[in-house]
């Protein structure tokens, strides 16, 4: 669904003004018919990610309306994450070596061609399948999601080692400490869920957690607390509205 200008804005808690210096100066995809800004939500979202923020505003227009399925379910970041659970020590020099034991984590009960499946749906177009958003952690793309059971999960996965810069380029040249894997029911859920861990990750408190590799414990109480700090401040700037 392609967005206005006043509904971008909105969407990423910012002035139409502002809306246009990033499409100036900061590559914000948009396409201009008659005279007229046009935004797709999945490219808003995605540019939104590469850029750190966590666009709450959209994050709640995504949520589903009709399918029977309650935020917390579909949308809570603590639930997710507590579904998905916390690999520790993977031993891996790239990316493939990283996320083979993930696969077998997130589907144990498969057969071995269907982890094979999942596993080349995660490595598909590297570049856009995965991104670095900044400090060492890694997201899944908004354009790749991960189609696959009844509940939404995060895997956090932490290798043994960073992942050196040679196994997943990053554009400010940091090692990966973390990486996110997101396994979503439908493609709205995906990005839902999506937008809610990218405002969790400019939570100061919530990254410190994933970058200190805190327990599942803390981790799933800094997510929490983040989630519910974004919701408290978009419903003070709606009061103000």
């Amino acid at each position: 669904m392609r967005l206005t200008l006043r509904e971008a804005a909105a969407s990423l808690d910012c002035t139409e003004k502002t809306v246009l210096r990033w499409i100036a100066h900061a590559g914000l995809p948009t396409v201009r018919l008659g005279g007229l800004y046009h935004f797709n939500r999945a490219e808003l979202l995605e540019w939104a990610l590469h850029h750190g923020m966590g666009p709450t505003a959209l994050a709640r227009e995504l949520e589903p309306e009709a399918d029977g399925q309650a935020r917390e379910t579909v949308s809570a970041l603590a639930g997710a994450m507590r579904a998905g659970g916390v690999m520790r020590g993977i031993c891996a020099n790239t990316l493939p070596e990283l996320l083979c034991p993930v696969v077998g984590h997130m589907i144990p009960d498969a057969p071995e061609h269907q982890r094979e499946l999942v596993l080349a749906m995660l490595l598909a177009r590297e570049a856009t399948g995965i991104t670095a958003v900044g400090g060492g952690v890694l997201a899944p793309h908004v354009r790749a999601p991960l189609i696959l059971g009844e509940t939404p999960r995060i895997v956090l996965v932490y290798p043994a080692r960073p992942l050196p810069l040679s196994a997943v380029p990053t554009p400010d040249n940091a090692p990966i400490e973390a990486v996110f894997v997101l396994a979503s029911p439908t493609v709205r859920a995906h990005l839902t869920l999506l937008a809610l861990l990218a405002a969790a990750l400019r939570d100061a408190d919530f990254r410190q957690a994933v970058l200190s590799r805190a327990s599942e414990a803390a981790l799933l109480t800094a997510a929490a607390a983040a989630e519910h700090a974004h919701d408290s401040a978009a419903a003070r700037r709606g009061r103000r509205q």
